[in-house]
């Protein structure tokens, strides 16, 4: 009788690290629950191309599964502390495939990613959304809200925003007010977020004057790359997970991949020179998956054409594997092996 075996990295089904393909109305409570948009409709400069990252991130997570499917009791060691990492058995991990888009509607895909990650969360899923472009934060965040409003009365939300830039605009001649550089203001207006539990990591570009004037004023927490280098990611991660979660029920995550330094990580739509390094971004990851806040997640701007060598493609899809390591991943002690 034939029997299904591991499959090398080009081989089989493409998901996100092999999880199983589910549809929404099949989400569990507790599940981390993958989707994508991609698109490039929220871009107004820089380069396009982020469109294709959520396919190119599942096809790079493909790499690191295989590694576990051939191993002893899908178990790897790592060199370092001698603790096992073992696949869950059944997996905490599902891939919904991408929401619908509509590529010369941007409302509409708005409308689309709202209602799509809505049905996820209120279901009990840990949405976990690849972009396309930065915008789709702002959906993604809407429909969380949303999806959380109808779980619990009163919510409050925090948010952590980990760019090379802002995205704090209100708007401009040439992007209107909806696009990649204006979702975080988005998001700051919805009632069930404030100012005092926003956060950002990373922050290696200029600010308009009304951003300035809005950081002053609030005292927002903005936080740069020169901070990470100066004081270390772990302490960067843990203020900014201090603000994020004081007082709110759960803390949404956004992560532009630009963050990175562009020497490191150039497959991006607008790469940034002195951003932080790929070790402190995949410390930062491992982090983050730890914090019992940590509500719904989105990774965006991975546009893999701009980098043949597919290193970001591969950087993206490792942060990602660190974070989602609680519901990826055992944790198991091998001592006296």
């Amino acid at each position: 009788m034939y029997k299904r075996d591991a499959m090398p990295y080009w081989g089989g089904p493409v998901s996100f690290f092999r999880a199983p393909q589910i549809e929404i109305d099949q989400v569990v409570e507790g599940m981390a629950i993958v989707s994508g948009v991609p698109i490039d409709n929220g871009i107004f400069s820089g380069r396009p191309g982020a469109r294709f990252g959520p396919r190119a991130i599942r096809e790079a997570s493909l790499h690191n599964r295989v590694g576990y499917d051939v191993s002893p009791e899908n178990t790897r060691v790592d060199i370092e502390s001698g603790l096992g990492t073992r696949l869950k058995g059944p997996p905490k991990l599902a891939d919904i495939g991408d929401f619908n888009i509509y590529p010369t509607d941007l409302m509409k895909t708005t409308e689309s990613v709202k209602q799509g990650v809505n049905e996820v969360v209120k279901r009990g899923g840990f949405s976990v959304v690849m972009g396309g472009d930065h915008y789709v934060a702002y959906p993604s965040f809407e429909g969380f809200a949303k999806g959380m409003a109808e779980r619990k009365e009163g919510l409050r939300l925090g948010y952590i925003h980990i760019d090379a830039h802002s995205d704090f605009q209100d708007g401009n001649s040439l992007g209107g007010r909806y696009h990649h550089g204006t979702m975080v203001r988005r998001i700051s207006e919805n009632p069930i977020i404030s100012y005092k539990n926003l956060a950002w990591v990373g922050l290696n570009s200029s600010l308009t004057i009304d951003q300035h004037r809005l950081k002053r004023t609030n005292n927002l927490k903005m936080l740069t790359a020169k901070h990470v280098r100066e004081r270390g990611i772990a302490e960067i991660m843990r203020e900014a997970m201090d603000v994020a979660a004081d007082g709110v029920d759960a803390v949404y995550l956004s992560i532009d991949i630009d963050v990175i330094d562009a020497h490191e990580s150039h497959g991006t739509g607008f790469p940034e020179f002195g951003g932080i390094t790929t070790t402190e971004f995949l410390e930062a990851m491992q982090i983050l998956g730890s914090f019992e806040a940590l509500g719904a997640i989105d990774l965006c701007e991975v546009a893999p054409g701009w980098d043949s060598s597919g290193q970001t493609v591969q950087i993206a899809s490792a942060g990602m594997l660190k974070l989602l390591h609680p519901w990826i991943f055992d944790t198991v002690e091998l001592s006296g092996i």
